[in-house]
């Protein structure tokens, strides 16, 4: 439960004036300095709403001659906040929306209308309740649509200024909007006697998703999903961009897992590079996406003409070797758009991907067609997971699931479809690779150079594994020690 914090106190008083630095304030103290700063700002907050329902009450449903705020040369009471205070329009309106939820109106007839919401007006009024707060009560109860019976209303109101204030029984501190807005929505699913259907056939009829092609080649787009919807999104973004990491123990019980007084070391003994997946959260969420649309394409996608869904990429075959393009013809594209593509991105995907790739000639005729199936056989692809347990990029633990089988020598520099030519990486890593920003190299011979010794026994692998991936760009090593000015 919040503290009164009504109390001036001269340290306040002086750190709103200025005269008291924060940074002098002792722990315990700054704490209590902001509990009572937020009580002033609940203060403060509630007479503006207090105000602002006196100035909608003088403005509104009068002629222009004697509204207030057409008088002072406002459209509306939400202009003339937002102007005064310096807030979003959204702010204003919420500060309006509160006033009208937790004010007397006056009716056509003269007569007065009760407040709608008494006790959310009784605790804003004496500073136990936020205006966002107040406004996620209020909006969240207002779409019972009249539906659900007036005690019931006010029963569910009580609950939520309790668990908003932080007096309920179960509750540590008081609730956040979010919450509240959560806990009023599940209320009125409770109370009202149709139950949550109405507003689940709303959803229903509301939700979108929309696509749209940029003039640089990008896409962007938006959804609108259900609740259900979002949450078997929301899951599948948190399997794939934020996994559990997993620790393979061998038959002496040594792990891949580095610990705190024990560095992590590659199969010649030599430290694990550290990790180079730089993407930051919403690019992941893309890459998921991409993943998880492109193994529904793989399994169960409608066919199209008896085909599965087939990304098609026309190449030039000396381009894709390496050589300059010298028509714009030459150049890997998209049959679908036209649009461009690195020669990096066809040669991951001529290397292990879904998809069909047209090799071309100097005048355009095609030589050879992709295969769109796997080029590695599922025997060979599972003794590759048997060795590499998930993507060898450094510091990567991308699961099998989630890695394509990357050619060493390029198959189409005639490399060989075979397990000691294979090494298993993430899409992003696969990707990398092609582009030049990382490295596979051999391994070097673990009986040609002693191993130093670590500091506790580790049992040795039973296989030693032939690649590792390094960056292709000097990296600063991470160091505990600080660094020199």
């Amino acid at each position: 439960m919040r503290d009164q914090g009504q109390v001036e106190t001269g340290v306040v008083d002086g750190l709103i004036a200025r005269e008291i630095a924060f940074s002098s304030l002792p722990d315990a103290e700054l704490l209590v300095s902001i509990d009572e700063l937020a009580a002033r700002i609940r203060a403060l907050d509630a007479a503006m709403v207090r105000a602002a329902a006196e100035a909608a009450a003088r403005s509104e449903h009068r002629p222009a001659d004697e509204s207030l705020v057409r008088r002072a040369g406002y459209g509306s009471v939400e202009r003339m906040l937002q102007s005064k205070i310096g807030v979003r329009w959204s702010e204003a309106k919420r500060l309006c929306a509160v006033a009208a939820a937790t004010s007397e109106a006056v009716a056509i007839s003269g007569g007065s209308i009760p407040v709608r919401y008494p006790s959310v007006a009784d605790a804003l009024a004496q500073g136990w309740l936020s205006v966002p707060q107040a406004h996620a009560i209020t909006s969240g109860l207002d779409r019972d649509g009249g539906r659900a019976s007036v005690e019931d209303v006010e029963e569910a109101e009580r609950l939520l200024v309790a668990v908003g204030c932080g007096t309920h029984v179960d509750d540590v501190e008081p609730a956040v909007p979010e919450t509240l807005a959560l806990l009023a929505k599940r209320c009125l699913d409770h109370i009202d006697p149709d139950g949550d259907e109405p507003r689940f056939e709303q959803q229903l009829a509301d939700r979108f998703l929309r696509m749209g092609r940029r003039r640089d080649g990008m896409w962007k787009g938006e959804f609108l999903a259900t609740a259900e919807q979002g949450e078997v999104i929301a899951a599948c973004f948190d399997a794939e961009v934020k996994p559990r990491r997993v620790t393979f123990d061998d038959a002496c019980g040594a792990t891949d897992e580095p610990t705190a007084d024990v560095p992590a070391l590659d199969a010649d003994g030599s430290p694990v590079e550290q990790p180079v997946d730089d993407r930051s959260m919403g690019q992941k969420r893309l890459d998921a996406f991409v993943a998880i649309v492109s193994r529904h394409a793989e399994s169960s996608a409608p066919r199209v003409c008896g085909e599965a869904p087939t990304l098609t990429i026309t190449v030039a075959a000396g381009v894709l070797r390496g050589e300059p393009a010298t028509t714009l013809d030459d150049l890997p594209t998209l049959s679908r758009t036209g649009d461009t593509v690195p020669v990096s991105i066809a040669a991951r995907y001529l290397c292990d991907a879904f998809v069909q790739t047209v090799v071309q000639d100097e005048q355009g005729h095609p030589l050879r067609m992709g295969r769109r199936q796997r080029l590695f056989t599922k025997s060979q692809r599972r003794a590759i997971v048997a060795r590499d347990r998930h993507c060898r990029a450094p510091g990567c633990t991308a699961p099998p699931g989630w890695c394509e089988t990357h050619h060493i020598a390029l198959w189409s520099h005639g490399g060989h479809t075979d397990v000691d030519n294979g090494i298993l990486l993430c899409q992003h890593h696969h990707t990398e690779v092609h582009r030049g920003a990382l490295t596979i190299e051999p391994a070097p011979d673990a009986d040609a150079h002693e191993p130093p010794a670590p500091p506790r026994q580790r049992c040795p692998r039973t296989r030693q594994r032939r690649w590792r991936v390094t960056s292709s760009y000097p990296r600063r090593p991470r160091t505990r020690a600080p660094m020199r000015t």
